[in-house]
C-alpha cells in the first residue's frame, strides 16, 4: 500500500472512532464526508508520483498521531482530528511539492475598529471582572503560565501553515520533537527545535488530557488578545482596552451565563469575543448568547460588535455552522486561516 493510500485507511479508522459519539454524529458525518472527499482529491492529484523521503517521513508522523488517538480510545479528540486531518495532509504535500502554493493569509483592510481612534465606552454599558470562583482561580493560574505569552506572540506572527502544524502538535496525545521536525522541516520557515512556536506547542500537547484541554482554550484566548492589542487604535493602552474573562452589562444588569473570553472595552464600538479551540465548541446557545448581548445593547442605543474566534480551519467551521440554527447574521467568525484580521480591525 502506498503512503498516500494508507492515509485513506487511516482517516476511515479515525472516522469510525469519532462516530461513536452519538450526540455529535450529524456534525461528525458532515466533516468526515467532506474530509474523505478532500483526501481522495489529493491522492488523485498526486497519482503515481514518487514522494521524496521528507514527505513520506511527515506522512508517517501524521499516521502515528492518529494511531495514538485511536489507542487512547478518545472519540472526542478523534472528532477534532477528523476536522483537521485532511487539511494537514494537503498542507504537508503542498509544502513539499509546491511551497509557493501554500496559503497566505488575506489581511483585511483596516476598518473602523483598526484604524480609528479609541473613545470612551458608550453610556449604558459596562464591564466587570468575573467572580473569583474555583474555576476562575484555576484558570487564572493557567493564563499566567509563562509558556502562553511567547506562544501567543508566535502564533500571531506565523503564516497559516505554521499555525496549522502548531495546532496539530497541541492536539497530539503524545507529541515529540521528531514529529515537530517532520512537519516544520517541510515549511519555508524551517523552524528550529528552540523556536517559540515549536516549544510552546509541544509543551501544551504534552500535558495530561484535562490540563491539555484547559491550555488549548487558554492559548486561543491569549492569541486573540495579542492580535487585538496590535490594532493602531488600541496601541496607547492595550492592556486596559483589551481584557479577559469579563462580564458585560447593560444599565448595570448582566444576563450572560458566563463571562466573555476577550473584550475590547472602548468606544465607539465595544467588542465581545468568545474563543473556541475547535469548531465543535460553537453551538446554538453560544450564538444566541452573543446575539442577545448585541440586542440588549441596541436597546439603549449602543452598537457593539460580537464574534467568535475558532482555532480551526475555515472549512471545519463552515461545516459546524451548517448543522446549527442559531442566529449568526451579525456575528463575526474568525478562523485559524484568518486570525490576522483581528489586528486589522
Amino acid at each position: 500500500m502506498s503512503a498516500l493510500n494508507a492515509q485513506v485507511e487511516t482517516f476511515t479508522r479515525l472516522t469510525t472512532l469519532g462516530e461513536t459519539v452519538t450526540e455529535a454524529l450529524d456534525y461528525t458525518q458532515v466533516i468526515s464526508t467532506s474530509g474523505a472527499t478532500e483526501i481522495e482529491r489529493t491522492v488523485a492529484a498526486i497519482g503515481a508520483r514518487e514522494l521524496p523521503a521528507p514527505v513520506t517521513g511527515a506522512l508517517d508522523a501524521l499516521t502515528a498521531v492518529v494511531e495514538r488517538v485511536i489507542i487512547a480510545n478518545d472519540p472526542h479528540r478523534a472528532i477534532d482530528w477528523i476536522g483537521i486531518y485532511p487539511r494537514l495532509l494537503t498542507t504537508l504535500l503542498v509544502a513539499a511539492l509546491n511551497p509557493k502554493a501554500l496559503p497566505v493569509e488575506a489581511h483585511a483592510a483596516g476598518g473602523a475598529a483598526g484604524s480609528g481612534s479609541a473613545a470612551r465606552l458608550p453610556g449604558g454599558i459596562s464591564f466587570t471582572d468575573a467572580p473569583r470562583d474555583g474555576r476562575a482561580v484555576v484558570y487564572s493560574g493557567i493564563q499566567a503560565d509563562p509558556i502562553l505569552k511567547p506562544l501567543a506572540q508566535a502564533i500571531a506572527a506565523a503564516p497559516p501553515a505554521d499555525r496549522l502544524f502548531a495546532r496539530a502538535l497541541m492536539g497530539d496525545p503524545e507529541p515529540d520533537a521528531s514529529t515537530a521536525a517532520a512537519y516544520f522541516g517541510l515549511l519555508p520557515t524551517h523552524r528550529a527545535p528552540n523556536d517559540a512556536l515549536v516549544v510552546g506547542a509541544l509543551a501544551i500537547g504534552g500535558k495530561a488530557a484535562q490540563s491539555n484541554a484547559q491550555y488549548r482554550g487558554a492559548i486561543v484566548e491569549a492569541t486573540t488578545a495579542e492580535l487585538l492589542k496590535r490594532r493602531a487604535a488600541l496601541s496607547r493602552e492595550p492592556e486596559r482596552m483589551v481584557r479577559r474573562e469579563r462580564r458585560f452589562a447593560v444599565d448595570g444588569a448582566s444576563a450572560d451565563p458566563h463571562p466573555f473570553d476577550v473584550t475590547v472595552e472602548t468606544g465607539p464600538v465595544p467588542e465581545l469575543w468568545d474563543c473556541k479551540w475547535g469548531a465543535r465548541g460553537i453551538d446554538d446557545s453560544l450564538l444566541a448568547e452573543l446575539e442577545d448581548a448585541r440586542i440588549r445593547a441596541a436597546g439603549v442605543g449602543v452598537r457593539i460588535a460580537i464574534g467568535i474566534v475558532a482555532f480551526d480551519t475555515a472549512a471545519t467551521v463552515a461545516a459546524r455552522l451548517s448543522v446549527l440554527r442559531g442566529p449568526r447574521e451579525q456575528t463575526r467568525i474568525i478562523t485559524l486561516d484568518t486570525l490576522a484580521r483581528l489586528a486589522a480591525g
